[in-house]
């Protein structure tokens, strides 16, 4: 399938972000050649949360078995190389110039979804995992949605449970950690709103479907969840 993201035309002294050759007429800050290699996802998709599947059903295995509290989940790449080295160097290594061609990019991306939204919340990180990291890479993801007129939100809701890293946890633990771990400060702002949640990466959907059961206790309309990649059911399975 052809690719949904077009070209941005650069002036010559950018560099590529991924293998630094200067770009004349690269794709967001991408060489022509490292644009190709982005894992973006094609084709059928479970119509909850965003999943890659090949069967005839609507659902991957995972919503089948457990139904979501969001409304839809979107991602426009699978969590691969070399989004995912991009992602680690944004989180881990602080390069947070990163951000801003991903924001780019996921903006792209949830402008083709045909989606309304009355009110955009960056997924937040507790204050004691933001003060270590400096940033909240969420927040950063935001930053283009903010540019082109959304309502971005970053006081409304909280993060009140300092979970233990996600990382390598089965889903069953993503989703214990994740009970109860937010708490909506505003609820004006999102009471019969239709909210956009934006993250970096969606493994299980125990985040955005914590968030979500949050919010529609404070009466939200619908809450999406958008992430800049979906990791792979496979590759969760195996964890």
């Amino acid at each position: 399938m052809e690719s949904k993201l077009t070209s941005v035309f650069y002036p010559s002294g950018y560099k590529c972000l991924i293998c630094g050759c200067e770009i004349d007429g690269g794709n967001f800050e991408f060489c022509n050649k490292c644009f190709k290699t982005l894992p973006q996802i094609v084709g059928k998709t479970c119509v909850k949360c965003g999943e890659p599947i090949c069967s005839d059903s609507e659902l991957c295995l995972f919503c089948k078995k457990e139904m979501p509290s969001f409304t839809k989940c979107f991602a426009p790449f699978t969590f691969s190389p070399p989004i995912t080295n991009l992602i680690y160097r944004l989180k881990y290594n602080g390069e947070k110039f990163v951000a801003k061609t991903l924001s780019n990019l996921l903006l792209k991306f949830f402008m083709e979804q045909n989606v309304d939204v009355d009110i955009v919340i960056p997924v937040p990180l507790h204050l004691k995992r933001e003060a270590e990291r400096k940033f909240n890479q969420s927040e950063l993801l935001a930053q283009s949605f903010k540019e082109h007129g959304f309502n971005v939100d970053v006081t409304c809701v909280v993060r009140t449970k300092n979970t233990t890293t996600q990382t390598a946890l089965s889903k069953q633990l993503r989703k214990q950690n994740m009970e109860e771990a937010f708490k909506v400060l505003v609820k004006s702002k999102v009471k019969n709103k239709n909210v956009l949640l934006i993250d970096d990466v969606y493994t299980t959907g125990a985040t955005f479907n914590s968030l979500s059961n949050t919010l529609k206790k404070c009466g939200a309309k619908n809450v999406y969840g958008l992430s800049l990649a979906h990791t792979k059911m496979e590759d969760i399975v195996k964890s």
